[in-house]
């Protein structure tokens, strides 16, 4: 029977490079809030983008039926593909297919929420010493997750005198070789703008002609 003998030297456990480089300035502002509650009237908290979290805004019941079937039938209790189930990314499919642009189920892939697909999209896309392009003012996690795999962030402006419309000069003028993708967040988080159809259409003639990729955030498209 071998023996292991412990080293005569204290633990050095040390944290990694990215890591360190990974802080959520909106977590460190909410976490730290503190407002003492009014003595006669009902807190409605807008700190977290999550109506649902103070009963504000309630899960629908065809939801909740949905998803309390599919655990009773247990057909779903073990791995999926990882791309998620095909009946499933079919149905997302169907949902955003269009005749310029038809999807299959091979086409989608799903996500353990906005954030982890953001995070998939940068990885996918981007490498160390790479750039991505990010809206000012934005969502601070785009620049969260390309910080932690060593993606630089440069923040094309919004002109708030236009419905904080993209700056479509400043946009192309960061744009070079080493730029993997142009994030584009619509409706706007924090901004709250809806972009028309004739921007939208702008913007992606820079992407076209850059041949960039965009990374398209509308989660919040259908809460506007």
């Amino acid at each position: 029977m071998s023996e292991i003998v412990a080293e005569d030297h204290d633990w050095d456990i040390r944290p990694s490079d990215s890591s360190l480089r990974t802080k959520n300035p909106i977590r460190a502002i909410v976490d730290n809030m503190k407002v003492a509650p009014h003595p006669d009237k009902d807190l409605i908290s807008l700190s977290i983008g999550d109506p649902t979290i103070f009963g504000n805004f309630k899960t629908h019941s065809t939801v909740v039926d949905a998803v309390i079937e599919s655990l009773q039938s247990f057909k779903y209790n073990g791995y999926s593909h990882s791309c998620g189930y095909t009946e499933s990314r079919a149905a997302v499919a169907k949902r955003f297919s269009a005749p310029e642009a038809p999807l299959t189920a091979d086409d989608v892939v799903l996500a353990s929420g906005c954030s982890h697909a953001i995070h998939m999209c940068i990885d996918a896309l981007a490498n160390p010493g790479d750039n991505v392009l990010v809206p000012m003012p934005g969502f601070s996690l785009y620049e969260v997750v390309a910080e932690y795999k060593s993606v630089d962030v440069r923040h094309y402006q919004l002109l708030a005198d236009r419905n904080w419309e993209v700056d479509l000069a400043h946009l192309e003028s960061l744009i070079d070789d080493r730029t993997a993708a142009i994030v584009v967040n619509n409706p706007s988080n924090p901004c709250g703008s809806v972009y028309s159809a004739e921007h939208l259409k702008q913007i992606l003639a820079v992407a076209e002609r850059k041949r960039v990729p965009i990374i398209a955030d509308e989660i919040y498209a259908h809460m506007t």
